[in-house]
């Protein structure tokens, strides 16, 4: 099987072209962890630098195989053609403009493909660093502020992260396993950074998640760690190194949630919010919330199963609901993509945002990426707490990952095809 490094580049753009590209990719991933403005200024950058790149290349690259490009699309399509089934077409375009990523990051990553597969894991390193230095401002924040923070989480109150704390946690789970990941590779593969820092890194940010105590980031970190490692150790018959693994993830939560303050209080508000939802007193709680909003998007899934209720009018129906339950509104669409899906789009639209996601696996089977891999057990995970696919922070995490790594999968399946 060719190697990426034996394989001849076709992209001859200027420098100058390619060092844009790195600059806007650096604004994009501070962009991710930090400000929504900066993260679309980042990805319009990113998206003009690689067009611009491949305008400029002689010969220019090309575009063959497209066809793993188009699977985000097809979100953007079945996004657009909702609103046929939506009265609220105001609603409707807000959520087309935040779905435009989906058609124009495909094109630039595709026209920039061979240099993102060269780059991929530079990229990844990238966000690591990124990632371990906003996660230490958090933690910086929080031992500065001890008492207080432990306040807000015994009352249901979250840590102050620059982004939404959930998404936050999720990309501090995957930079954990990247590192861990990255360390694991071969020195002539990567050379950035030195295994000893990687490894650090790793300690850092897995500890540092269970500090900020956010259970889909930790069921992430866990289920990612089982799933990707195990399976990596055991067809490498690293039986040792599976045993340890085995152990470290039933010692590690038991350490944690008895030794770390934030932690522990979490769990314990956690119960106590459970205890008001089963009472019936938890209509103003987080976690009873979430259930709450579960149960009107199922209630609204079963009035349209078919094309949902349009995705422009979901938010009406879910507050319709939440009127006739709780009393009031809440701010919630379904805590769950798939059921965000069923709901707004129906079964045809769930269908839709499936094949989006995992036609590529069967696609590139047999070059399957373990960076990639990662990133799909992350976005499936998180998918069922979170609405993951319909936050911008999340949605431009998902498509840089996963247009990087096709990148780097097609350069290598295309030579054998």
């Amino acid at each position: 099987m060719p190697t990426l490094a034996a394989m001849p580049s076709r992209t001859t753009a200027t420098p100058l072209t390619h060092r844009a590209i790195d600059l806007s990719v650096l604004i994009t991933m501070v962009g991710m962890v930090s400000s929504k403005a900066l993260l679309s200024i980042g990805l319009g950058l990113l998206t003009s630098a690689c067009l611009v790149s491949w305008a400029l290349s002689r010969p220019r690259p090309s575009l063959r195989p497209a066809a793993p490009f188009l699977f985000p699309m097809l979100i953007f399509g079945v996004t657009l053609l909702s609103g046929l089934n939506s009265a609220d077409y105001a609603t409707w375009t807000d959520f087309i403009i935040k779905k435009l990523p989906f058609v124009f990051l495909p094109l630039a990553f595709l026209a920039q493909r061979e240099f993102f597969a060269k780059r991929h894991l530079s990229y990844l390193a990238m966000f690591v660093m990124v990632v371990a230095v906003m996660a230490a401002w958090v933690l910086g924040h929080y031992l500065m502020n001890f008492e207080s923070v432990h306040q807000d989480i015994s009352s249901g109150k979250a840590f102050q992260t620059p982004v939404d704390h959930t998404e936050f946690s999720i990309f501090v789970a995957f930079a954990a396993i990247v590192s861990l990941f990255l360390y694991m590779e071969p020195r002539k593969v990567i050379k950035t950074g030195s295994p000893s820092a990687l490894v650090l890194l790793f300690i850092f940010l897995t500890l540092f998640l269970h500090i900020l105590a956010v259970r889909s980031g930790l069921v992430v970190l866990y289920v990612s760690l089982v799933s990707l490692l195990g399976y990596r150790l055991l067809r490498n018959r690293q039986y040792k190194a599976l045993a340890g693994l085995a152990t470290l993830m039933v010692l590690l939560p038991i350490l944690t949630i008895n030794l770390v303050p934030s932690l522990k209080k979490k769990i314990g508000y956690m119960r106590w919010d459970l205890e008001q939802y089963r009472a019936g007193k938890g209509s103003n709680y987080s976690d009873s919330e979430r259930i709450y909003s579960l149960k009107a998007g199922w209630e609204i899934f079963r009035s349209a199963p078919l094309t949902g209720v349009g995705i422009g009018d979901l938010k009406s129906a879910c507050d319709d609901i939440y009127e006739r339950d709780l009393g009031r509104t809440m701010v919630h669409y379904p805590h769950n993509q798939y059921l965000f899906a069923l709901a707004g789009m129906g079964i045809l639209g769930l269908l839709v945002y499936l094949v989006a996601l995992l036609g590529p696996l069967i696609y590139f089977r047999g070059q399957l990426d373990s960076y990639f891999l990662c990133l799909m057990v992350v976005i499936l995970l998180s998918a069922m707490v979170e609405n993951t696919l319909e936050r911008t922070y999340s949605i431009g995490f998902y498509l840089f990952f996963a247009l990087s790594s096709y990148c780097l999968m097609s350069t290598k399946w295309a030579p054998q095809k």
